[in-house]
């Protein structure tokens, strides 16, 4: 990768210094002839989200040691205003890509990518089509992904009843809740002879299943929900889906705690919360049945041909359809990246925990990938 021509080290290390001060985290390997910095901008969960955040993060780091950035610099923002003081402090600081994570951001960048057209952006997860020229984007198809989660969701209710959230501006947001609908009618649809119908839960504080995308309304969410009787949840965000997964790990614990505490033999287990997760693999959590993840990691490698790669198959890019084009110092493959099932750019996996309850979860995900594929499950109806 071709270096662009920066300031001096001194004017460099100073540039580091006032970010340090300017409340972004900066990680500095030994010191360059020149700054090159990878820079990020998350709202409004950061980069503690297990999701999104997290994964893009993990991957600038890993460009850091491999010697693309010089260092990083990552800042949490907590909406639209703060996302552009945020730009503008990063734009101070000479960064050579700075990166805008999540949907809350995407009015922002775009605007300012539009008045500085000779810096190079990427936005993540922004579901906006309509960016500057010098605004690359990787971004997920999760209707298919959706619907999977339906059908798992309704597989794994206890209660009868599943329930779905979007975070407001959530790319795709109608169409995902369309799709784990049509997922629990499927499952309705082929269930065993006897079994219980299994409905899609709507709120009456929630009606629109879209909430602002903060930890408390994703608690509130999921508090009022499970009070219902809504046992498996697929929230769909960033603090959002953070704070539901919070609130359901607390009721797992205290419903363990009262079950403990009982003293009659005979009485039932309790009925313990359960999500399907959009993000990492939900090792960190007991409530998650199933991860729907996002591949950061491809989208990168696949736009740039000179990240870091990997002998993993999973995360080998492919090979670009074109020559790579030069932009701001950077050899780009795609300027536009979409994950999906068929690509390896998104994926459902059942979580072991959640194999152990219900044996066929696995094959279950599997099989229905494959009817979407083939085209035996038609989306688009």
């Amino acid at each position: 990768m071709r270096m662009r021509a920066r300031s001096t080290l001194l004017a460099a290390l100073g540039a580091v210094s006032t970010l340090a001060l300017g409340a972004c985290s900066v990680t500095a390997p030994e010191p360059l002839e020149e700054t090159r910095l990878g820079c990020l901008v998350s709202a409004p969960a950061g980069f503690d989200d297990h999701a999104a955040g997290a994964l893009t993060l993990a991957e600038t780091e890993l460009a850091r040691e491999a010697g693309v950035f010089s260092g990083t610099s990552s800042q949490r923002v907590s909406g639209g205003s703060a996302t552009s003081a945020a730009l503008d402090r990063m734009h101070r600081q000479d960064c050579a890509l700075t990166t805008v994570i999540g949907p809350g951001g995407a009015d922002e960048l775009a605007d300012f990518a539009a008045a500085h057209p000779k810096e190079l952006f990427l936005g993540v997860s922004s579901g906006t089509e309509d960016l500057p020229k010098n605004v690359l984007s990787i971004d997920f198809d999760l209707v298919p992904p959706a619907f999977i989660a339906g059908y798992t969701a309704a597989t794994a209710s206890e209660t009868g009843k599943v329930g779905v959230v979007v975070s407001h501006g959530f790319p795709q947001a109608g169409a995902i809740l369309s799709a784990f609908d049509a997922g629990v009618d499927l499952y309705n649809d082929e269930k065993d002879e006897g079994a219980a119908t299994v409905t899609s839960y709507r709120s009456t504080a929630s009606a629109s299943r879209s909430i602002s995308d903060t930890r408390t309304a994703g608690e509130d969410y999921f508090d009022e929900s499970f009070d219902d009787d809504a046992d498996v949840l697929v929230p769909f965000g960033s603090a959002a889906a953070m704070g539901a997964v919070t609130a359901a790990d607390e009721k797992r614990k205290d419903l363990a705690e009262a079950a403990d505490d009982t003293e009659v033999e005979d009485e039932k287990s309790p009925i313990l919360p359960k999500l399907v997760w959009y993000g990492t693999a939900g090792g960190f959590s007991q409530s998650i049945v199933a991860s729907i993840e996002p591949n950061v990691r491809r989208g990168l490698r696949t736009m740039f041909p000179d990240w870091p790669q990997s002998k993993n198959p999973d995360e080998v890019a492919p090979a670009p359809k074109r020559g790579p084009e030069e932009i701001s110092g950077f050899r780009v493959g795609d300027r536009d990246y979409m994950g999906t099932l068929d690509n390896g750019g998104v994926r459902i996996i059942a979580e072991d925990g959640f194999l152990s309850r219900v044996s066929d979860a696995g094959r279950g995900i599997t099989d229905l990938r494959e009817r979407i594929k083939s085209g035996d499950i038609d989306l688009e109806k």
